[in-house]
């Protein structure tokens, strides 16, 4: 059987499934239809909901801190309502979506019938409230949104025993980390791994309704009182279609640079995931597109993550003598600004990484914290040296002026209050908040604590929210100076900065109404299962996680869609259900009544935002696709070779979606090429010490070439023209060439090779240039039959991987994992140019197109692509794979 995606099969027949003929059998229904008013009495638009849709009222509150309810009426899935009104199961895991905080979601089955659903009693949302003293986190899960459930109690932390655990208890915690409580899971049996054995189990047998404003207002048999061990430690997986909202942002540097979640009413938080690598050490959030800029003083870079934790792009590498402090992001201007302290400079570049510049590098001793005003494109900073002081200048540099210079020791946190048009600023030396007009005016003193290390702030309307490295919690105060106060847990070390988030509320300007919409970028399909290239089960990536589809309305338009979405063209696209080509159960269902036209271009826009991760399903249901492969229509991909989940990629140019491309036997692939002409893709395998061929779709598997156990085939490439395959043997120390049948074999050069690796071709002069990262890294080319070799670069190099000559400008460009450079240089070695670096990548395979350069980063478990000036860093389709090495791009009639 042909290699692929392991999945769980489930034995049965494929039924054959009229979603057409069902839709036209359903009566329609009338409906109200109004969004966000006050009274649902006063709604009089009447619609007609399509078929398998019937009424519904949803109830959720507004903005304002002062919460109050208000109501959205219309046409749902019925199948949706089903699911709401039975509490759900585990269901999907969407985060990139708009959707309020809702408190009542109800539906009718009968003519105009919901107006009168939710009435006006809905709960109208908590306040800021500090009277709580139980909480619960999230530990041990993929993202934020999953995880071993962890409660507060008396002061200390333990878990939850999972007996009688489900979804109306994993709703209660959800709620309580400001997640929608609709859809959510419990999970059981130490699925997110289990607390240390000296940990408490604080509850079991927990019974709750799924409406309880807290965990411990469930039934259950006393604090401590359980028959359990932590192998049944109790855990949720929270519905991700959640809104980005009442957040406050922190970041520990204490536990080695963590970025938290807190919810704002409830102070329950979980963290953010991160690759370890990155160790943040200041933060700003941008609400515009969701992600998480932040600062890596180790790495000296500056950086940003979506806010699932996934798509970690940089912005810049800085030198070698950059100490980093904070950062801040002006969403409007779409700009950066940081503090460089080992540099004493202030410096800004464009949120997509372009336009750097150094705004003030003069009369600098200690730079620490910013704050913008974007209007006026105004930034102001603190500056901890010698001589404290807090000073202002314009966007450019100009206009500097020095606010304040006495009575200051460690300025180390300054806020801009956009409703009261003041500063606020931290002082761990004198122990004080204070506050200020923007031209350095009315200056008071809101807050004296000796006892203090004041390091951050963040204005929220009445309050003042700050970090004091002599507590463990977040602080709070009120901005007269009065309410000091302990706000949630304690178990922070070292909050280091500290962001409020509340649309509606902070930056002028910002004019994205409520939490990210769906973002199409973040979203990809894959096939999987058994199967050819071109067929398989359906799942579907959102913010880190796969799902399934269920079958329910599932038809050949919902396949046109997902078809056109991996490259293959719409054209007979067939759908598939029952879970034909298996399953796994152990991933959770994302959607559910998929209705598209068939004219869609991407998966998204089949449903509307408020369905993802609802259903009535299970995995017996999942749904397939059967798409035409014709190789003459096939859109731009590249084609990458996964050594570490022993899989072959076809991954769609466009939208970053992909399937296997099925093999009886492989192994560890390196070095990949494709030959446009037959449509036959080429690689090496490490693993089986092998060079092999296999059709686009897997079929006409071949072997090559067989070479001996020592064999190490690290880099291939082919030429089209005179029907050649070149590829190099770091375990022979040897660069060969053989005919593309595998005939013909003779050594380009055997000598003084150490361990060669990438290779690339100059076939319109038949040159073959090399790269070497042995005891002395090298690159150096030959003509094919080996003659003229010369060396064209022996210093600046660690681990040459890749390299890729690039026909249309005559330039060569390499990747260097020890380095962490992409650089590019004339083909006689010269004119060499560093295009980006990033210290934290491992970079191995490069390919290059007219406009842009593509790597394989194994840090960032996937392929990026960058302008051709290194700017534009962007990830191409998910970070799920699992060791990228060589990668090869096709673009038709390029």
């Amino acid at each position: 059987m042909k290699s692929r995606i392991f999945v769980f099969t489930i034995i049965g027949f494929l039924i054959p499934y009229c979603a057409a003929l069902e839709r036209d059998k359903k009566a329609v229904q009338s409906c109200y239809e109004c969004s966000n008013i006050a009274d649902p009495s006063q709604c009089t638009r009447v619609v007609t909901c399509r078929a398998n849709e019937v009424c519904y009222t949803e109830a959720h509150s507004t903005s304002s801190i002062f919460q109050s309810t208000v109501y959205s009426l219309g046409c749902r899935a019925s199948t949706l309502c089903d699911a709401i009104s039975h509490g759900g199961g585990v269901v999907g895991r969407k985060r990139n979506v708009r959707q309020l905080n809702t408190h009542c979601n109800s539906c009718c089955r009968t003519n105009n019938c919901n107006r009168n659903l939710c009435g006006a009693t809905g709960h109208t949302g908590p306040t800021v409230s500090t009277s709580s003293s139980t909480y619960v986190r999230l530990l041990g899960g993929s993202h934020a949104y999953e995880g071993r459930v962890e409660v507060f109690h008396g002061g200390i932390w333990g878990s939850i025993c999972d007996d009688n655990w489900g979804g109306h208890e994993a709703q209660v915690v959800c709620g309580m980390l400001g997640y929608s409580r609709s859809g959510s899971g419990g999970a059981q049996g130490g699925l997110f791994g289990a607390a240390p054995t000296y940990a408490k189990i604080f509850m079991d047998e927990v019974n709750c309704t799924g409406t309880e404003a807290s965990i411990d207002l469930c039934h259950f048999n006393g604090w401590g009182v359980h028959d359990c061990g932590h192998d049944e430690d109790a855990g949720v997986i929270c519905n991700s279609a959640s809104t980005e909202d009442n957040i406050i942002f922190l970041l520990d540097t204490g536990l080695g640079g963590v970025i938290f979640r807190m919810d704002l009413n409830t102070q329950s938080y979980v963290p953010i995931p991160m690759n370890s690598l990155y160790t943040p050490t200041a933060f700003d959030y941008d609400p515009t597109d969701g992600r998480i800029y932040f600062v890596d003083y180790r790495l000296r870079q500056l950086m940003s993550v979506h806010f699932s934790g996934t798509d970690v792009r940089e912005l810049k590498q800085l030198d070698a003598n950059a100490d980093l402090e904070k950062i801040q992001v002006d969403p409007i201007n779409r700009k950066l600004f940081y503090a460089d302290t080992g540099n004493d400079l202030i410096g800004s570049i464009n949120l997509d990484g372009t336009g750097y510049r150094v705004v003030v590098n003069q009369s600098l001793d200690e730079p620490r914290d910013l704050a913008l005003v974007p209007a006026t494109q105004t930034i102001y900073w603190t500056d901890w040296g010698t001589s404290p002081k807090i000073e202002k200048a314009s966007y450019d540099g100009s206009n500097r002026q020095t606010l304040a210079s006495t009575g200051l020791k460690w300025p180390n946190g300054l806020a801009y209050d956009y409703e009261e048009n003041r500063l606020y600023f931290v002082d761990a030396g004198t122990h004080k908040i204070e506050a200020m007009q923007p031209d350095g005016s009315s200056r008071s003193v809101i807050l004296t604590d000796s006892s203090a290390h004041f390091f951050a702030v963040s204005p929220y309307h009445q309050y003042l929210y700050y970090t004091d490295w002599n507590q463990h919690t977040v602080m709070r105060v009120n901005k007269d100076g009065s309410g000091k106060t302990n706000i949630g847990p304690t178990g922070f070390r070292q909050l280091a900065d500290i962001r409020v988030h509340k649309y509606g509320y902070g930056m002028p300007g910002v004019v994205t109404p409520s939490p990210i919409v769906v973002d199409e970028s973040h979203i990809f399909v894959r096939l999987v299962g058994r199967g050819d290239h071109n067929e398989g089960l359906v799942e579907v990536y959102i913010n880190g996680e796969w799902g399934t589809i269920c079958d329910d309305m599932w038809d050949d338009r919902e396949a046109k869609v997902v078809c056109e979405m991996l490259g293959f063209g719409k054209t007979n696209a067939k759908a598939v259900s029952r879970a034909y080509y298996g399953t796994d159960n152990s991933i959770i269902i994302f959607l559910d009544d998929v209705n598209c036209t068939g004219e869609e271009s991407h998966i998204a826009q089949c449903t509307k935002i408020g369905d993802w991760g609802l259903h009535n399903c299970d995995h017996r249901e999942d749904a397939g696709v059967n798409c035409t492969f014709d190789v003459t229509t096939i859109r731009d991909f590249v084609l990458v070779a996964d050594s570490y989940i022993q899989e072959i990629y076809r991954m769609d140019l466009e939208t970053g979606s992909y399937s296997a491309i099925p093999q009886y036997s492989v192994n560890t692939p390196i070095g990949i090429d494709y030959d446009p002409l037959t449509h036959t893709v080429f690689y090496s395998d490490v693993g089986l010490h092998l060079i092999k061929s296999t059709d686009l779709d897997g079929n006409n598997e071949k072997i090559l070439k067989r070479l001996n156990s020592v064999a190490i085939p690290d880099g291939l490439v082919i030429d089209v023209q005179n029907r050649l395959i070149f590829y190099s043997d770091t375990g022979n120390d040897v660069i060969v060439k053989m005919n593309m049948d595998g005939t013909g074999v003779v050594n380009v050069t055997n000598t003084n090779l150490d361990e060669p690796r990438a290779v690339t071709l100059d076939v319109a002069n038949q040159v073959i240039y090399w790269t070497d990262w042995g005891a002395h890294p090298k690159i150096e080319k030959s003509n094919y039959d080996g003659s003229n070799r010369q060396t064209l670069i022996d210093s600046g190099l660690k681990f040459p991987n890749g390299l890729v000559y690039d026909g249309t400008t005559n330039k060569l460009y390499l990747c260097d994992a020890g380095t962490n450079k992409i650089e590019v240089m004339d083909t006689n070695g010269q004119n060499r140019q560093l295009i980006f670096q990033d210290a934290g990548a491992h970079f191995f395979g490069i390919d290059v197109d007219s406009q842009y350069i593509y790597v394989s980063d194994w840090t960032k478990d996937g392929v990026i692509r960058l302008n051709k000036d290194g700017s534009g860093e962007t990830p191409v389709g998910p970070p799920s794979f699992g060791k990228l090495n060589g990668i090869s791009l096709y673009h038709q009639g390029g």
